[in-house]
């Protein structure tokens, strides 16, 4: 099971330097490191309140959207 759980994770990383490698093509003059874009940079509560913070954004322009 263990073994099978670190398989998932490999895969899961591999994904997403992909996504990472295509993303940074139009800039690779000055690219970001994988680790900001997959958010591993942070710790689990920091990158939780970027989250929350990211949708009360999305929260606070739709409700915006709403009233006008």
């Amino acid at each position: 099971m263990i073994e099978e759980l670190k398989g998932a994770r490999a895969r899961r990383r591999y994904e997403r330097e992909m996504i990472w490698w295509g993303a940074m093509l139009p800039y690779l003059k000055k690219p970001f490191p994988l680790e900001k874009f997959a958010g591993t940079d942070q710790s689990p509560k920091e990158r939780a309140q970027a989250f929350h913070d990211a949708w009360g954004k999305i929260d606070r322009a739709l409700e915006r959207g709403r009233r006008a």
